[in-house]
């Protein structure tokens, strides 16, 4: 179950392209939290967007959006993990509402 799941609108096509794209990485409960459109139009009709996943284990990843030509697929590049999220985000309000949407305390 995602973040996208208590939604009281349906979820953004490039919300349900990254999803798809964490749960490929094993990653498939988890929170997105300071995402911003990029700008960059994509194949498909879908943008560019960066943010951060807050996974169920409390893990932080940041991503982007992206095409990869090679593949003919979205695919997230950069993605990497953010070392101690708690210490780069303690005080943002977005991360304490995904913490809270994961069951996190």
């Amino acid at each position: 179950m995602t973040e996208a799941d208590r939604l009281p609108w349906p979820p953004t096509r490039e919300r349900t392209a990254v999803e798809r794209l964490l749960a490929n990485r094993g990653i498939r409960r988890c929170a997105l939290f300071l995402t911003q459109r990029e700008g960059l139009d994509l194949p498909g009709g879908l943008e560019a967007i960066s943010g951060f996943a807050l996974d169920a284990s409390g893990s932080v990843y940041g991503f982007w959006l992206g095409w990869d030509p090679v593949r003919r697929d979205y695919t997230l590049a950069p993605f990497y993990p953010v070392d101690e999220p708690e210490a780069q985000f303690a005080h943002d309000a977005e991360y304490r509402r995904a913490r809270r949407a994961l069951g996190l305390p």
